[in-house]
């Protein structure tokens, strides 16, 4: 145990000269790109839609070349804790309750493998994807396991990096059908999400000059490939792996899944912390992957406020989405609204933008995109979801103070006997007396 140990913190020196994020000051891009300046706009619940995109930059502008990076080995069958699927049963062990009679069995079937780890990654993956802009965003997957032959690729490119994010649903689908197996090679992964990362000779991406790249690695485990039985020297290649390709301008975010991944985290935790700007995020319960992945950022926004400074009344609903576009409902009144928008980015760079709109009650609601229109569906599904969510607030606290009220009747009636009881007991005992 303490040679194991020793050897681990010897490689956690060798990764110490390792890059660290830039420190130079951004440059704070804050754009509105809706509504224009000067546009009149109406709408029947008196609210004015706004988007654009909030984002620290330490250079020239950058769109993101994004590779998800899933473990598809067969730990990933796991039963995740959720039901992700929402069949409205959650999967489990088979025979799970005998475990504490014949010992632990790591691998009993999973009742619902559509609520597995691996189902877990990719429900993941698809929250993200969806709040990723296609005009400035390519996204792209690779999948990784392993088995003992040296001859056949222990990692595939699942999806290029492409705009078509239908596309990438669509190989996410893929992943699913062909299920979990195999070992974990983590090297092959990041090696070959490097490759496409890059569009070198070998990858089916095409290079894209001036990106940011960024490596999303989701894993439930730790390396045992390419070296079997070789913990040390695997973790080691994988680790140099990640060096290489924090050499050539690539942040890989590692997500530790489950209790067996982050019994032995050196690997995944080095991998972000050499790279630039990388974060380890360690998930000890499955469930909890996909609310982890909506709260995702890459843009460096600290705060993102959004206001009507003629009627000094803040946006209802705003969306954060993770490359730093945003969107919002206003509360507009009749005539020229000045619509303000203020960012400041994590290192304290603020900006500020304003649009002056017209609005008329009966006015022509403006003309969106097809990604805008979807994002001011969404904040208007978020709307009504806070309203049923407030409705519900307000039945339970009438049912509270009803019940409240009740129990202050029932506890004077109870009283009231008791009462009654202790007053015949006092006339009785005056009697005998």
């Amino acid at each position: 145990m303490t040679r194991r140990l020793l050897r681990y913190g010897l490689l956690w020196l060798l990764c110490l000269a390792g890059p660290t994020q830039p420190a130079d000051t951004s440059r704070l891009h804050l754009t509105i790109d809706s509504p224009e300046a000067g546009a009149v706009i109406g709408d029947p619940g008196g609210m004015a839609f706004l988007s654009g995109k909030a984002m620290a930059l330490y250079g020239d502008f950058q769109p993101f070349d994004i590779m998800f990076v899933i473990d598809a080995s067969e730990s990933t069958d796991a039963p995740s804790g959720a039901d992700i699927d929402g069949d409205g049963e959650i999967g489990h062990r088979r025979g799970e309750g005998f475990l504490g009679i014949f010992g632990r069995i790591p691998l009993l079937p999973n009742t619902d493998r559509g609520d597995s780890v691996l189902a877990a990654e990719v429900a993941a993956v698809r929250v993200l994807l969806d709040q990723l802009d296609p005009r400035t965003t390519r996204v792209g997957v690779v999948v990784f396991s392993g088995d003992r032959n040296s001859l056949t690729p222990d990692a595939f490119t699942q999806v290029p990096l492409t705009t078509d994010h239908e596309k990438v649903h669509r190989g996410l689908d893929e992943i699913l059908d062909i299920g979990p197996n195999g070992m974990t090679n983590m090297v092959s992964a990041v090696d070959l999400a490097t490759v496409e990362l890059l569009g070198l000779r070998s990858a089916y991406s095409e290079r894209r000059p001036g990106a940011r790249r960024i490596m999303l690695f989701l894993t439930d485990g730790r390396p045992t490939l390419p070296m079997l039985n070789s913990t040390i020297q695997n973790a080691r290649m994988a680790i140099a792996k990640a060096v290489r390709a924090a050499k050539l301008g690539i942040r890989i975010d590692t997500y530790a899944i489950g209790k067996d991944a982050l019994k032995e985290p050196l690997v995944v935790v080095e991998m972000a912390r050499v790279t630039p700007g990388g974060v380890f995020t360690p998930i000890r319960n499955p469930r909890n992957l996909r609310s982890v992945f909506e709260e995702v950022s890459f843009a460096e926004i600290e705060k993102l406020e959004i206001e009507n400074r003629t009627t000094k009344s803040p946006a209802e609903h705003l969306i954060q989405n993770p490359d730093g576009s945003f969107s919002a409902l206003i509360p507009v009144r009749e005539g020229k609204n000045t619509l303000e928008v203020f960012a400041r980015a994590t290192d304290g760079t603020e900006a500020r933008q304003q649009v002056t709109v017209t609005f008329l009650k009966n006015g022509r609601v403006p003309e969106l995109t097809p990604r805008q229109l979807a994002q001011r569906n969404r904040l208007l599904e978020n709307r009504l979801l806070q309203l049923q969510k407030r409705r519900l607030e307000i039945q339970t606290e009438r049912d509270e103070a009803m019940r409240r009220r009740l129990e202050i009747e029932m506890d004077r009636e109870k009283a009231k006997r008791r009462s009654d009881e202790l007053r015949k007991e006092l006339d009785l005992e005056l009697l005998e007396q």
